[in-house]
């Protein structure tokens, strides 16, 4: 009679810690679940760098700007070209003047400081702000024209070099 009681007695003590075993364990997986939706969501949205590779005939129906936010990362450049190749300044800014697909875009052109070779191109952020003349600009492997200084809080226009 001993025994038996002895074994009621430990299942009656352990019954608090199962419950609350239990609890925790249900807790953690609730939380791993919420989780999981929260990145799944994140990672549906598109990105600034997703939106930069769109092709010219699509920008006309590009997702307003005030969705978007702004991230700075370093610049690395390989090979043997120099920094100084890839700089380029703001010479010219014109405000709507260049259409495409029946959208007006701005525009500006740019020279290239370690020679006087010029390009253009037209913003593909709309409501962003316009750069100062002279502001220097990176021409990425995408034709892209990338804001070589720029603050978090004020993002500074792109623009896609025009062939």
């Amino acid at each position: 009679m001993l025994i038996e009681n002895e074994s009621i007695s430990v299942r009656i003590e352990n019954r608090p810690v199962l419950i609350f075993s239990g609890l925790f364990i249900a807790v953690i997986l609730v939380a791993i679940c919420a989780l999981s939706v929260m990145l799944l969501n994140e990672l549906k949205k598109p990105h600034l760098a997703a939106q930069q590779d769109i092709p010219k005939e699509s920008l006309s129906t590009a997702i307003p700007a005030a969705n978007h936010f702004s991230i700075s990362l370093p610049i690395v450049l390989s090979g043997s070209v120099s920094v100084s190749e890839q700089i380029w300044k703001v010479t010219k800014i014109g405000l709507l003047e260049y259409e495409l697909d029946g959208q007006k875009y701005d525009f500006a052109t740019f020279t290239r400081i370690d020679d006087q070779d010029t390009a253009q191109g037209y913003c593909i952020n709309r409501g962003w702000e316009i750069p100062d003349i002279g502001a220097e600009y990176l021409l990425n492997a995408e034709g892209i024209f990338v804001p070589l200084y720029e603050l978090d809080t004020h993002p500074i226009q792109r623009f896609l070099k025009i062939q």
